[in-house]
Formats: structure tokens, sequence, C-alpha cells
């Protein structure tokens, strides 16, 4: 059987259905109480999206889609809830016959294994207007292991490979998913944190080829550490968790450069809020060919950022995300808020490679963090879309993102078209209104265009603008 990154697309494409059909009729229809209720409410039957290609007509659903009341208790709901006998009924014909000959010898066994495969062990923080928890069975960890071990040949990082993170120690997919990788991969790993003098120490100590920085703040750090004389002759990688903007990574080469005199390669690592597989950048095109991702375990594709649906224009499109064999926390056609130019399915120029590649993608674009007068917030810009779209007091609408000519601080402007029949003093109060309670979130302003004109300008898509 080819490789995982070395299938022709037929053998590709007959490998993923197989695989969706599995995790849809299998596993997320009989066993996640979200998706039973979803699909219900969509009239269809698991039976009818078990395809590739009907799945992508599938409403993506994102957190607030979850957790619609902001209670991050809601996400309970995608964990999927398996027992013995739903277990037998459904579990793959190789992982069945192990655990009925388990069963045969002890019935304790046979609960292990299936608690092995089922039963949620550990939990990472996700969500960016809402924190809640993603779980993750002891077969989940299993495969984030053995992706780090991909991800490896991915860097062009070895066994040989000393690695030190720089990132905080939060209980997030990134954190969690490169100490897996490391594990995988049989690498040493030093995570000493973001602490300027305990990464001092483990730098002398360690001796690493391979240092781990955020995107944010990486310049900055880099900084710090070199005008502390921090040792770095031995590095070959630095690996910048975020992903990196252009700016970021043009600032953190510089810092490399100059300020510490080494030459190590910088590569962009990345893992899509609320998934949990780590996405890299291969070095064999030095980054330059995107981030590159696992087709035989998650489909991902490009979405139309305000409406969550297929689109088929060629515009920058939300990237959705669905996880294929992973039994804790169901994820399908999951909004991840990360904004994306293009999924590019030929052969990756640099390392041949034929894996999807995620092209100029920009995290957490749909939800920025802005510093409102109230204080820094996350808007979601989904949730203002999605409550704006299809209303009957709106015809149209513009979201504009900028900053106040009074104070500089950050402003997140409404603008609507109300129809000639609609009062335009009710309108703004019901949009504000529906607007806290999609986002939990006031709008700077609500300005009704009494002239019927809208602005206009570049955004992240044709109404949410950026102002410059």
């Amino acid at each position: 059987m080819a490789s995982w990154d070395r299938c022709s697309p037929s053998r590709l494409a007959a490998r993923r259905e197989v695989a969706v059909r599995a995790q849809v009729v299998d596993w997320i229809g009989p066993f996640s109480p979200f998706w039973r209720e979803r699909f219900s409410a969509l009239g269809r039957t698991p039976r009818q999206v078990a395809s590739v290609s009907s799945l992508e007509r599938l409403p993506a659903v994102g957190e607030r889609d979850v957790c619609p009341d902001g209670d991050p208790a809601g996400a309970a709901a995608l964990v999927l809830q398996t027992q013995e006998r739903g277990y037998a009924l459904h579990a793959e014909g190789p992982a069945l016959r192990r655990a009925l000959w388990r069963r045969a010898v002890s019935r304790r066994s046979y609960r292990d294994l299936i608690e092995a495969e089922t039963r949620p062990t550990s939990y990472v923080y996700a969500g960016q207007a809402l924190r809640f928890p993603v779980a993750s069975t002891r077969s989940d960890l299993d495969i984030v292991a053995r992706v780090g071990a991909r991800l490896w040949k991915v860097l062009g990082l070895r066994r040989s490979d000393v690695v030190v993170s720089a990132l905080r120690a939060d209980a997030t997919a990134l954190v969690s998913g490169l100490s897996l990788a490391a594990l995988g991969a049989g690498s040493p790993m030093f995570v000493p944190g973001e602490d300027v003098e305990a990464l001092l120490d483990t730098l002398r100590i360690a001796e690493p080829t391979v240092l781990v920085v955020p995107a944010t703040g990486g310049a900055a750090l880099l900084r710090r550490l070199a005008g502390a004389g921090a040792a770095v002759a031995s590095l070959t990688t630095v690996l910048v968790a975020g992903p990196p903007n252009e700016q970021e990574r043009v600032e953190i080469d510089e810092v490399l450069g100059s300020a510490l005199g080494s030459r190590a390669l910088t590569l962009a690592v990345h893992v899509p809020d609320g998934h949990r597989l780590v996405w890299g950048e291969c070095r064999d095109s030095a980054g330059r060919t995107g981030l590159h991702t696992y087709p035989d375990l998650e489909l991902v594709d490009l979405v139309d950022p305000e409406t969550g649906e297929f689109s088929e224009d060629e515009r920058p499109g939300e990237v959705v995300v669905t996880q294929l064999g992973m039994r804790g926390s169901a994820l399908l056609r999951w909004r991840t808020g990360d904004l994306a130019s293009y999924v590019d399915e030929r052969p990756c120029p640099g390392c041949r490679r034929t894996v999807p590649r995620v092209v100029e993608l920009r995290g957490s674009a749909l939800v920025p963090e802005l510093a409102l007068r109230t204080g820094l917030r996350p808007v979601d810009l989904r949730a203002v879309a999605s409550a704006l779209s299809g209303r009957p007091d709106v015809s149209d609408w513009r979201v504009v993102l900028g900053s106040s000519a009074r104070d500089g601080s950050e402003e997140f402007l409404v603008h609507v078209l109300p129809p000639p029949q609609e009062v335009p003093a009710d309108v703004a109060v019901a949009v504000t209104r529906d607007l806290r309670m999609a986002t939990g979130l006031l709008p700077s302003q609500v300005i009704v265009a009494a002239d019927g004109s809208l602005p206009s300008g570049e955004g992240l898509s044709p109404r949410l603008l950026v102002d410059p």
C-alpha cells in the first residue's frame, strides 16, 4: 500500500471515501448527541452525508452552534458516547474481532479494550470567542503521536534533533501536539516555557537543534535571548507556532540573522482551532508551499466566511476541518476561524508529497482580538454575519473594523441598510440586541445608512471590511 504522503489521486480518493463513511455512519451518526440532533434538523441521515462530495454540501458549524448560549458545557454533546453494545455494532472488523477475542478470554479485558478506543482520557482547550474542552481518547492520542512522527519528516527533523519549546505551557492542542510529536518521533524535548532565565539555562544545557517560538512576540523573545547571550550555535530550525504573518516571519528571520548570528531555517507549525493534528511547512521548499495536511486522517476545505457554506468563489475562504478516525470530540465540517487563499491538491513542488496544502493561511482572522474601549475582546465575525444575514429588517449590511479618530482605540462598527418601510431607530435597536445575543458583545456603533449607501473597500470578505 502506498505511503500516506505518496498516494495517487485515485487511491487517495478511495481511501477517503472509506474513512468518511466509517466516521459518519459508524461513529458520529450513532454516538454524537450534537450530530444526531443536527442531522435530524437538516432532514438528513448519516448515510446521506457519508461521502466526500455530499459532506462538502453540509453547512459548517463552529463553537457558537455547539454552545449557542455561551456555556462551554454544550461542547459535551460533541463527544462520542459509546457503550459496549454500540461498539460491537459499529466497530471496524479487525478491532471488533480483537475485542471479541478479548471478551472470550476475559470480560474485563474486553471492557478495557473498548475504553481505550472510546473513553475520553485527555482534554485540551479550544475556542476563540469562548473556551471549551476538546476530548481525546487514548486511541486519539496514539493518532496524534503517529502524526507527529510524520510531521518530523515534513519538517526535515530526525530522532537526533533536540527540541526546546518557548511556548507557554497552556493546555492547548498545539502544545500537546508538539509534545506528542516529539514522543512519536523519538526526539528529546525540553519545555521551559517563555521565561527567559529558564530558557537560557535550558539552551546552555541541552544544546538544542530546534527552538519553538510563538508567532506573536517571537521576535521580541529572540531579541531578549540575544541580549542575554543565549547559546544558539547548535540551532538548525526555528519552529514558529501561529502561524506567522509575513511581517512576523520577516522580523524573526532578521533577529535570527543579525542579533543571534544563526542560519537556522524558519518553518511554521499550526493547529487549527478545535483540531488536534499539527500541520507544518516542508523543509524542502523552505516553507514556501503552505502547510501540509494529512489526507487519510482529515478533510480540509474552504467555505464562505460569512455563511459557512460551500462556495465556488476564488476569494479566500474559511478553513473547515473534518477529523477522520478520532473517537473523542467529533469535529465534522468544523469552522476554524482561519482564512486561507486556497487548498492546493497538487504534489508539493518542494518535497513532492501528494498531500493537500493550505496556502497563505491567516490564523484566527475571523475572530480578531480588538482593543475596544471596553477592553481587549475577541469579536467573532462569523456570529456577526449570521446575526445580520437573512433579516427581514435589513436589506444589506457591512461590518468595519478600524481605529477611532478620537482616541485611537479599535472599533467594531456595523452599517445596516433597512428596507424603506422600516423605522431606522427600531432597526438599530433590534440589530444591537441580536448582535449581543449572538456574540456576547455590543458593537461600538450601529449605523443606519440614511442615504442608502454602505462602505466599501478591502476586507476579509465582501461585507467584512478592515479600515486601513
